[in-house]
């Protein structure tokens, strides 16, 4: 779709460019070709904001504003299908491919948040693991079950409450209230039976109640600290690590790495894999390590045992913010990775890797989330499992390296401080 308008935009250390332009709207990207001047072309997910006032659109690059303006009786039209492409491609690489589950629900949203408010007509989606708000000319708003705190009804209106804060209050359902009402509560039950499934495979014989009260703090994807999950159920993080002792493998590694941790500084949590069976469904547990300095270890193992072989890829070794405690970590770990369900990648990879081109659809996403550029910045490096060994020496390599460096240095094997191997996974 084409329009014909006017921008203005200005960088950093270079004179203001202005004129008229032509705006193509791609599937991945707004392409704006000046009249007199070099073609443009901004991949939807560089926007770092999208902000609509008096017939203009204001859009943040990095290093970069952009104000597209002289669109007429089309400005309503272009702001509506950009808005869209753009929500889209964002939902795409934010969800990495998570499947929906229900859609073409439209409500009257009123969102409140702190430091944040909206009211408008949205398309409501449930996915997998998360409720989404398509506003026609805004940014799409994402509430995942695991941070729901209470769900009421009252006047055919529905609101959400989140742990964080959050308030989303849905009315003019229509005839969808009943559908999108009971839709909301199968996928969230989905999620905690995933829970409960998993807890029950780790704990046989366990009682039935606990377990169920376990799910409710356990979410899918949210990491809790053991302290809580003892306070909660009494034993049952004992018979969790019983289960991880069951392989020889996972119990060597799992030894390992609880001896290096400090007193009071596990976290335990279980997800649903991205891609289901082909990668797996995952404990993961967080390891709070003192010495030689304040970090936390992120390990991964698989629901089902694997044996004798290991089923992780790396282990990965953080440092812990100054100044924070390790409930901070924990809060950061989880609304950093929840942002990008939970992909490594967009951690892993260091800044100039993410400018190449394979890497594309992870470049944007530090920009645009406060939480993952912290995290990253305190990524310490991963050491790789292998059949060869040296896993345990590379664990404390990088811890060695952590408490002798400053952030965001990260450590590559060979003692050599810089951009690590790029070769993560997902």
């Amino acid at each position: 779709m084409k329009f014909e308008g006017s921008y203005s935009l200005e960088r950093s250390g270079a004179a203001p460019e202005k004129g008229e332009a032509a705006l193509s709207l791609l599937e991945d990207a707004l392409v704006l070709a000046p009249a007199r001047g070099t073609p443009l072309t901004l991949p939807w997910e560089s926007l770092l904001s999208f902000s609509p006032s008096d017939h203009k659109v204001s859009l943040a690059l990095s290093g970069a504003s952009l104000v597209i303006s002289g669109l007429g009786y089309k400005y309503d039209d272009f702001l509506r299908r950009a808005s869209r492409l753009r929500n889209e491609r964002l939902i795409k690489l934010d969800l990495a491919g998570e499947p929906m589950k229900h859609s073409m629900m439209e409500a009257d949203l009123a969102f409140s948040a702190p430091g944040r408010e909206f009211a408008g007509r949205c398309e409501l989606r449930i996915h997998e693991t998360s409720l989404l708000a398509l506003p026609g000319t805004a940014e799409y708003l994402r509430l995942p079950f695991r941070y729901i705190a209470e769900v009421k009804e009252a006047d055919y209106a529905v609101e959400i409450r989140s742990a964080s804060g959050e308030t989303w209050r849905l009315s003019g359902l229509g005839g969808k209230y009943d559908h999108f009402r009971d839709s909301l509560a199968a996928a969230m039950g989905a999620t905690t039976f995933f829970v409960q499934e998993a807890l029950r495979g780790a704990m046989p014989g366990a009682d039935p109640l606990k377990i169920r009260a376990l799910s409710g703090l356990l979410k899918e994807g949210l990491l809790v600290a053991a302290e809580e999950i003892e306070r909660t159920a009494p034993g049952a993080f004992a018979l969790i690590e019983k289960r991880i002792r069951s392989s020889k493998t996972d119990a060597a590694e799992y030894g390992f790495l609880k001896g290096l941790s400090a007193p009071g500084r596990t976290a335990f949590g279980v997800k649903k894999g991205l891609m289901g069976s082909l990668s797996g469904d995952h404990f993961i547990f967080v390891f709070g390590v003192e010495k030689p300095a304040p970090a936390a270890v992120v390990e991964y193992f698989l629901l089902e045992p694997a044996g004798e072989k290991t089923d992780k890829a790396a282990t990965y070794v953080y440092r812990l913010p100054e100044g924070a405690g390790w409930p901070d970590f924990l809060d950061l770990f989880n609304r950093a990775m929840t942002a990008v369900n939970f992909r490594r990648m967009p951690v892993l990879l260091s800044d100039e890797a993410l400018l190449a081109p394979e890497n594309a659809a992870y470049a944007a996403a530090p920009a645009r989330v406060p939480a993952l550029r912290e995290l990253r910045a305190l990524y310490a490096g991963r050491a790789v499992h292998s059949e060869g060994g040296g896993w345990e020496a590379d664990v404390k390599a990088i811890l060695d390296f952590a408490a002798s460096s400053r952030a965001p240095a990260r450590w590559r094997k060979g003692g050599a401080a810089g951009p690590e191997e790029e070769e993560g996974e997902e």
